[in-house]
């Protein structure tokens, strides 16, 4: 797998723990739980001056090169 590859979103889940704040720097952290075939599954945590505001897990699918190529271009 090549950080090129395209993916897309097959699942979203974000449990949100504490109000965020939107005038302080964000940091993202995230970690991959799974690789299984073309399917990606990455947990995120979101801190606040490290404090944990959020936490979420992304499950995402690898699609050929063309494919977004092609998506992009229906419009």
């Amino acid at each position: 797998m090549c950080i090129r590859d395209s993916f897309l979103t097959a699942s979203l889940h974000v449990d949100y723990l504490k109000p965020t704040p939107i005038d302080k720097p964000l940091a993202l952290r995230g970690r991959v739980k799974e690789i299984k075939g073309r399917k990606v599954i990455v947990a995120v945590d979101l801190y606040a001056h490290d404090e944990l505001c959020a936490r979420g897990e992304v499950v995402t699918v690898q699609v050929p090169d063309d494919f977004m190529a092609k998506l992009m271009t229906a419009e």
